[in-house]
């Protein structure tokens, strides 16, 4: 469950990018958030993450909330797998140990993703969009009711867009996650989604899949 009660999302000493913002997700919910470029999609999923704060207005959300960012860190002599299995660190305590369990839900995401081929291999060799995946799976792998994605299928060809649509489909309504992710991909989104969020004018329109039209962006 997400709910966003008056939020106003921006920077600190500056007018809010949006404004007002009143809206909430249910459990099991897929919703994809639309935007022209520049209007704040990217600035308030990183406030709904906790990432920045909010200039007013409350959010709740739950305590664990699986994020993937455009951004993908390449670390050195990290494997993909390892690199997943890091997204359970949230769940080992002070000492931060990973155990047989945590690599258990690893793999798990691994092969929901479909990066079983490229889970041995360093993450300084992949693609752009093999490093998306992977980060996708280390979010899975986290185990959180609420997963915020960044442009995910930005690096990603149109089947691998599909089947990452289908994928967070699966996700929030047999698995019941809450997932909430920003995209370009206008008729794709509107195909798959449960609901559309759009960032127009400073403000947050909820829209139906079946009332969108793609010329109000």
């Amino acid at each position: 469950m997400l709910k966003l009660h008056n939020l106003h999302i921006g920077y600190n000493n500056s007018a809010p990018i949006v404004s007002s913002i009143d809206a909430e997700l249910s459990d099991g919910c897929f919703c994809c958030l639309l935007g022209r470029n520049g209007t704040g999609k990217s600035t308030l999923l990183r406030t709904l993450a906790g990432l920045q704060p909010p200039l007013g207005g409350t959010i709740e959300r739950p305590d664990s909330v699986g994020v993937v960012l455009t951004f993908v860190p390449d670390l050195l002599n990290t494997s993909v797998r390892e690199m997943v299995a890091y997204g359970r660190l949230a769940h080992t305590g002070i000492w931060g140990r990973l155990h047989a369990e945590d690599y258990a839900f690893a793999d798990e995401a691994i092969q929901l993703v479909g990066i079983q081929d490229i889970s041995t291999r360093q993450l300084s060799t992949l693609s752009d969009g093999e490093k998306q995946k992977t980060m996708i799976a280390r979010a899975i792998a986290q185990q959180s009711p609420l997963l915020l994605l960044d442009e995910p299928s930005a690096f990603l060809d149109y089947p691998s867009r599909r089947e990452l649509m289908r994928l967070l489909q699966n996700l929030a309504h047999h698995h019941r996650k809450t997932v909430l992710l920003s995209t370009h991909d206008v008729e794709l989104a509107a195909a798959s989604a449960d609901i559309l969020w759009i960032i127009h004018n400073k403000a947050l329109v909820k829209k139906n899949p079946q009332d969108f039209h793609p010329e109000e962006l």
